[in-house]
């Protein structure tokens, strides 16, 4: 486990926040998560001596050294703040204890004692020595743990006999014990440190059983309101929820100096584990009940925190993982809130391909995203010096099953000072154009950049002028309209550039002017972002689609997916209309120069290949005339697929390599694998174990477009391996049977 310190001047991944000198801290490096449990490491961060307008905790998940897990597992980064405060457990010690074990008292000799016997073989008195007892005494009270002595003792209060020369017994004598103790014990109190654990991000893992090992994704948690208990040297710890190794968690903490929106007063825990749902009544009655909180004198605002997620679904109510409910947040018995906990998008997920059903929405998570942590200010219903009481309620449902339904909650008061600025603006993201893993489904562009920008000021935030471009190319500026209250959001979408070069693959936004006036923080006005060039395609190439069995209508077979291409002006240049179920489809396109948008849709947000339904493997592709493929995309693609190019504009070609002239799927795959591919010689397929043992082979001699499916349904579920080889190439793709 590795700690480290490094003073950057930019950010992490590609996104860098102009003005303010920015501290990066790793703790935890690349930490293996292999089995249920806590994985703690210390760091140092930085003191109180500086002011900052922002701390993000990157998260990079990635696969454990022995790979990565098959199941989705809740994983977990808590902060280990040491409150100050002292606490202590009452201990006891007893006296002694006799041969190890804890009597209440022992009567024994100090010397040897013997039993004695007839032997009936040389008809004599005869005679064994007791064996002795191991008292070990504890006798100093400030060590009462600590053994003082060792004492042997012999068996005492007991009869010997006495025999004739026959062996009668004739008399008896009592060997008495010349020593007694009885227990007593040492009592004491143990002090130990009061540690609340704060949450500062969740992510659950993907199905990890078709990722690569050298796989990482990273997710970008704002933990700037925990500012009060990241300095200094603090405790972060990984808590991971499965049940087999695994995956790997590297944090790198941003500390990005200025002035913050609002300083923290007081920060604490309301409801923070995992609870049971039984019923509505007792979920509240026992779980969640209604939390009594002081506000501090001068704390003028407030919000709460809440990040939950559903987990167990085998009941009549598919609870909690898959129901989607609200839950309710009340202050001093009035309703202030209601938030749907529910994550809808699954089917976009940018992690994709997935084995298991990474494609179903869930309880406020998908596998391998974050769960969405809800900030619900309640500003307008506190008092400072005076007390709330907040009580958050969860929608009622009623189950029935063997697996009980839970929710792992953790909720948080935020308390705050004013605002520290009246008329100010922030630019918080970009993603479009951006190397964000967490957009990589929405890049690259050749478009409309999408930004988001936030009201940094008390007063609402109406006109804003947003200038943006790539570094060393043409300005663009947009005049924005809208009604932002403080801190409250909002996505923009900016006109498109007139062109994307410049001197670097890097885009900038630079916002002035919030409400007509000078900003009154401008620190965090200037963001920027590098990004990768959109491919250029010939201008006439072909679409060549294979829908699968998904229908929405059985009786006329139309397919559930569906496409279009759009020009840059958002007006449909080509579209596929309606078609059908299980269907090959070949269409040439020409376009003229510019910008252009792929988008194919599924309504049944399954994609083209999902192993757990029934409608087999589609496949779509660009293909340049008369050669190659340009273009394989994934049929395993949940919702859409959405794919930008240009034609004709840009210095940027790209082309598809000789290794992915080849496609393969669908992977994972139930059965049947589909091969296909373009070759002009004799090409063997061979399929071998995960042992490289070789157990079917296959040999193509037609030139051209050549399809292939191999039957695994005789083979164990498990790793393989397709081999295709020739004189000009041999490839070697994993394959997964589930």
């Amino acid at each position: 486990m590795k700690i480290k310190l490094l003073s950057l001047f930019a950010s992490l991944f590609c996104i860098t926040l102009i003005a303010g000198d920015t501290t990066t801290v790793r703790i935890h490096d690349h930490t293996d998560m292999t089995w249920y449990g806590n994985y703690d490491a210390w760091g140092e961060l930085p003191d109180a001596t500086k002011d900052y307008r922002k701390v993000y905790l990157n998260y990079t998940m990635g696969c454990a050294t022995g790979g990565c897990s098959d199941w989705d597992y809740t994983s977990q980064i808590f902060v280990r703040h040491r409150t100050g405060e002292i606490d202590s457990t009452l201990e006891t010690a007893p006296l002694f204890t006799v041969n190890g074990t804890i009597t209440d008292s022992i009567n024994y000799s100090s010397d040897s004692t013997y039993l004695h016997f007839w032997d009936t073989i040389t008809n004599t008195i005869d005679s064994t020595l007791h064996t002795h007892y191991e008292i070990i005494e504890f006798n100093d009270p400030n060590n009462p743990t600590i053994s003082t002595d060792t004492i042997n003792g012999w068996m005492a209060n007991y009869y010997n006999m006495d025999f004739d020369s026959l062996g009668n017994i004739i008399d008896s004598n009592f060997v008495s014990a010349n020593t007694s103790l009885y227990l007593t014990d040492y009592t004491w109190y143990t002090a130990y440190d009061v540690i609340e654990n704060y949450e500062l991000a969740r992510v659950i893992t993907p199905y990890g059983s078709g990722l690569a090992n050298n796989w990482e994704f990273t997710t970008v948690f704002d933990v700037t309101d925990f500012i009060q208990i990241l300095r200094d040297s603090v405790e972060i710890r990984c808590h991971y929820s499965g049940w087999s190794s695994g995956f790997s968690a590297t944090l790198d903490f941003e500390f990005i100096e200025g002035t913050p929106d609002r300083d923290v007063v007081k920060l604490e825990n309301i409801y923070s584990g995992g609870y049971n749902y039984i019923s509505s009544s007792d979920f509240e009655a026992n779980k969640l009940t209604p939390q009594t909180k002081f506000i501090e004198p001068n704390s003028s605002q407030a919000a709460v925190k809440m990040t939950t997620t559903g987990h167990g679904f085998d009941n009549n109510a598919s609870a909690a993982e898959f129901k989607p409910i609200d839950y309710f947040v009340n202050i001093n018995g009035t309703l202030t809130h209601t938030q749907y906990n529910w994550d809808s998008d699954c089917g976009e997920n940018p992690i994709f391909p997935q084995g298991g059903t990474w494609i179903y929405d869930r309880a406020n998570w998908c596998p391998g995203k974050r769960a969405q942590a809800f900030n619900h200010e309640i500003t307008p219903h506190i008092t400072g010096g005076d007390s709330i009481e907040l009580n958050v309620d969860f929608q009622s449902y009623s189950w029935g099953g063997t697996q009980t339904p839970s929710y792992i909650v953790e909720c948080q008061l935020f308390q705050y000072e004013d605002a520290n600025f009246s008329n100010s603006a922030e630019i918080i993201d970009i993603i479009k154009p951006s190397l964000k893993d967490e957009y990589s489904r929405k890049n690259p562009i050749c478009g409309k950049p999408l930004i988001t920008i936030r009201n940094y000021g008390s007063s609402p935030l109406t006109t804003l002028d947003i200038e943006y471009k790539v570094v060393g190319g043409t300005s663009h500026t947009y005049n924005w309209t809208g009604n932002l209250a403080f801190l409250e959001s909002e996505n923009v979408e900016l006109p498109n550039l007139t062109n994307w070069s410049g001197s670097e693959n890097t885009f900038e936004v630079i916002l002035s002017n919030p409400n007509g006036q000078a900003d009154d923080y401008a620190e965090n006005n200037t963001m920027k972002s590098e990004f990768e060039n959109v491919p250029e395609y010939p201008e006439t190439f072909a679409l060549w689609v294979g829908t699968n069995g998904g229908v929405i209508n059985t009786f006329t077979q139309e397919s559930e997916t569906t496409w279009d291409f759009y020009n840059e002006n958002g007006n449909i240049e080509f579209t596929s209309g309606s078609l059908f179920g299980n269907n090959q489809y070949r269409d040439t396109l020409s376009f003229t120069k510019g910008c252009y948008t792929f988008i194919m849709s599924d309504t049944d947000e399954d994609g083209l290949d999902f192993w757990a339904n029934n409608d087999g493997g589609g496949m779509v592709r660009f293909r340049e005339i008369g050669a190659s493929w340009l273009k394989a995309f994934n049929a395993d693609f949940g919702t859409n697929i959405i794919h930008q190019f240009t034609i004709g504009s840009t210095e940027t070609t790209t082309t598809v390599g000789q290794e992915n002239n080849w496609e393969i799927y669908p992977n994972p795959t139930k059965n049947i694998l589909t091969i296909e591919g373009i070759s002009d010689q004799k090409t063997k397929l061979t399929l071998q174990d995960n042992l490289g043992k070789i157990i079917l082979e296959r040999i193509i001699t037609k030139s051209g477009f050549n399809s292939e499916t191999i039957n695994l349904e005789q083979f164990e579920n498990g790793i393989y391996f397709i081999k295709i080889s020739n004189f000009k190439e041999e490839i070697t793709k994993k394959v997964v049977k589930i």
